[in-house]
């Protein structure tokens, strides 16, 4: 595993980094040719367990049955964000992580939602994830943490700092995690105060510490990424945000 991803000096949107050679969780499977016809649409797999009651006290909600005042809408040479039929896509064209981040700033947060993966390379081997404390330096390099689980079934915590990215939680596989186009899982990301957690689908998966020197502060944001370069697209729905602060 690559410790350290690098921001891309002008090549790139404000709200994209790059994965590097090795980011990807999984080894590359042998790939399938890219299908190009419309898919029809299928039930999405639901999650294994019901929603959590929230923790603390909520301070948002949104079902993105409008369009969200809090998620940002963008669109950029790599990919774009917004919300659309009633779910908030993130959609990932190039080999580079893409969000869509809040317009207000949070300190100690649970963030919760669910994820579909819509598309993504044949071997599944795509990252969604939820962003919190994402903050911007005065020479526009982003510092935040990155909680995240893969399309074949892998989960991580990563710090960001100055766009560099380590694995405070390197990529390991879970079978809680539904794997697969339209599987739907529930996150939750807690970032309180030093604590770090990710939880899928009801069950703890991984904890950390807060980096010593880490943001204390920030948007929340949700991300997608294929790690496969010549299957570089990646399309995760986000729905039923909460947002908490415990």
């Amino acid at each position: 595993m690559i410790a350290a991803i690098v921001l891309l000096a002008c090549a790139c949107p404000v709200s994209g980094l790059p994965f590097g050679g090795e980011e990807q969780p999984t080894p590359g499977l042998p790939l399938l040719p890219i299908n190009t016809e419309t898919v029809p649409a299928t039930e999405a797999v639901a999650p294994t367990a019901e929603a959590q009651a929230p923790v603390g006290t909520v301070v948002y909600s949104d079902d993105f049955s409008a369009t969200s005042a809090e998620m940002e809408t963008y669109t950029g040479d790599g990919g774009s964000a917004g919300t659309e039929n009633g779910v908030y896509v993130v959609w990932s064209t190039a080999d580079l992580w893409q969000w869509g981040k809040s317009n207000t700033q949070f300190e100690n947060t649970v963030v919760e939602a669910d994820v579909t993966m819509i598309a993504g390379p044949a071997n599944n081997n795509a990252g969604f994830g939820i962003v919190c404390r994402l903050s911007t330096r005065e020479d526009d390099s982003i510092d935040g943490y990155m909680l995240a689980i893969s399309g074949d079934g892998y989960y991580t915590i990563r710090s960001i700092a100055s766009s560099s990215m380590t694995a405070l939680v390197d990529w390991e596989f879970s079978d809680v995690i539904n794997q697969g186009t339209n599987a739907t899982n529930r996150l939750r990301a807690t970032c309180n105060g030093s604590e770090l957690k990710l939880e899928v689908n009801g069950e703890l998966l991984a904890s950390a510490s807060a980096v010593a020197d880490g943001s204390p502060s920030g948007s929340i944001a949700f991300a997608a990424i294929s790690f496969e370069t010549d299957q570089p697209y990646a399309e995760a729905h986000f729905d039923n945000l909460v947002i908490s602060q415990p």
